[in-house]
Formats: structure tokens, C-alpha cells, sequence
């Protein structure tokens, strides 16, 4: 008891002293004390429905790295949405439905999610978690998208975890998977709350990138699918086979990565793959 208070004590005295920089706009700012569980609480959030998660409690993940004004910003998926790649549509009316391009083309995987909207705020929480070295966001980030799957996938339908690989080239640039620190700690977060996954099988090296393809942000749609082509592969095929698998991203543009990845898996045997990411462009 003694030793929790002072523990409060101290870090109210540092946090009044230091105050927290907001990693995005780099304003000083006062914790707002809430606690990361909030965003686990029934808040509305329904088992197949969208938002996933209520802005209001998302403070409750990122308080500790992002000011309140930048959280209040960010943008939740909501529906209708496209039932296989996650559009989310323009209009808000309706039931969700799959969109025109997943009738035209359809995908490899069967479905992908993701909790947020790919818009500003959320671009530089990414590029400063990918291209700013800011790993400290790893963690809050990586909770977030664990709720996005307790809230999607029940927890016996999922065999594997796959996060998409970088080229060895370009990991020993950035220094690390921001795709596998998304999943990295799923085993320290579940278990903490009614119903979480507990035997969660992630495998960081299982799939990996064989040719070192240009940045995607450099192609348009249609070049995107021609850059990945076959640029992935698996260090043990049989791993895959009759396996339900989870592919998961920070972001899903086009889809052309995932889908590539989805090709592979399936033609060596997997049973069907899902796609999550933490935000979706639209």
C-alpha cells in the first residue's frame, strides 16, 4: 500500500516537473490519468458490429504517448462497410455489402478489418512509429489492434498469426517489423479479460520477403499488384497446411500486399486467410 503511493506520488511529481511531449504534435501536455482497460469496457462496441472501439475511450491506449486534442482526431472504421476488404462506404446508410471492386476482382483472403480510418492525424502516428523510430507506440498500438481482433474473430477460429515480413534489406535499415511489434506482446495483454485468446500462435519468420520490391507509395493501384508479385515466400510450407490464418499490417491501401501473401498461403495449403490492419485508406 506504502509503496503503490509512493509510486503515485512520484509519478505525479514527475509528470508535473516533465510533462509528456505529444509524439505527433510535440505539445506538452498532462496525462489524463485514464486507465488502458477503459477501452476494453462495454462502451457499445459490438461482437460483428463497427465502430470498434468508442474515440472517447481510446485516450485510455494512447494517453501516455498522444495528446488529447490528436486522439480526439483520429477516425473509427464504422458501417456499412464492405463485408470482404473493409470500405468503409461513403454513405452511411445501409447494410454492410461487398463493395464493386471485391465484386470485379475478387480477393484471395476472405475478410479484412481494421479499427481506424487512415486519415491525417493517424498518417503521422504511423510515420512516426514506422520512419521516426518512436517504438514507444508499439505497445498502445498493439493492444488497440488486439482489441479490434477479440471483437472480430472468435478465439478457436484463428490457427496462425502471420505479420507481412520486410525485406532483410529494408529491415536492417528501419531495424525492426513494425507488423510484428503489432502482435509481438498479444501474449502479455490476453489473458487479462473475460474470453481473450490465450494460446495464440505467432510466427515472426515463418513467412518472409524474398525480393526487396520498391516502396508500395510509389505505385498507383493497378502497379501495385505487379510490384509484389511472388515477392514472398514460406521457410516451412508444411506449417501452413490446413491452417486458418491471420495476416496482420499496419495499413491496408490497395490490399495488393495481403493479397499476394494470401495467394501464397492458400496455394500451399492453408484453409483460408483473414486480414487485419490497424488503419484502412479509403
Amino acid at each position: 500500500m506504502i509503496t503503490r503511493l509512493l509510486r503515485r506520488v512520484y509519478t505525479i511529481l514527475h509528470q508535473t516537473v516533465f510533462p509528456p511531449q505529444c509524439l505527433v504534435c510535440r505539445r506538452f501536455f498532462q496525462p489524463t490519468g485514464g486507465e488502458r482497460s477503459d477501452v476494453l469496457e462495454d462502451g457499445g462496441c459490438q461482437k460483428h458490429g463497427l465502430p470498434l472501439i468508442p474515440l472517447s475511450r481510446l485516450g485510455g491506449l494512447l494517453s501516455g504517448c498522444l495528446c488529447q486534442a490528436c486522439i480526439r482526431q483520429l477516425v473509427a472504421v464504422e458501417s456499412p462497410i464492405c463485408t470482404c476488404c473493409g470500405l468503409p462506404f461513403k454513405s452511411r446508410r445501409g447494410a454492410d455489402h461487398r463493395c464493386g471492386e471485391c465484386i470485379a476482382e475478387p480477393k484471395k483472403f476472405r475478410i479484412a478489418r481494421a479499427p481506424l480510418v487512415y486519415e491525417q492525424i493517424l498518417t503521422r502516428i504511423i510515420h512516426c512509429f514506422k520512419y521516426k523510430g518512436k517504438i514507444q507506440l508499439a505497445d498502445p498500438l498493439a493492444e488497440l489492434l488486439l482489441t479490434a481482433f477479440r471483437l472480430l474473430w472468435d478465439q478457436e477460429s484463428i490457427d496462425l498469426i502471420l505479420p507481412v515480413p520486410l525485406h532483410l534489406k529494408k529491415f536492417r535499415k528501419r531495424g525492426f517489423n513494425q507488423a510484428y511489434l503489432l502482435v509481438r506482446n498479444w501474449h502479455t495483454f490476453a489473458g487479462k479479460y473475460p474470453n481473450d485468446p490465450t494460446d495464440l500462435q505467432i510466427e515472426r519468420d515463418l513467412l518472409v520477403r524474398s525480393l526487396p520490391t520498391a516502396p508500395q507509395t510509389a505505385f498507383g493501384r493497378a502497379k501495385r499488384a505487379t510490384n509484389v508479385k511472388n515477392a514472398f515466400d514460406l521457410n516451412d510450407a508444411d506449417r501452413v497446411k490446413d491452417q486458418r490464418i491471420l495476416l496482420i499490417d499496419d495499413v491496408y491501401t490497395t490490399g495488393a500486399t495481403v493479397n499476394e501473401c494470401s495467394r501464397l498461403l492458400l496455394s500451399t495449403g492453408a484453409r483460408h486467410v483473414d486480414v487485419l490492419t490497424l488503419a484502412r485508406a479509403i
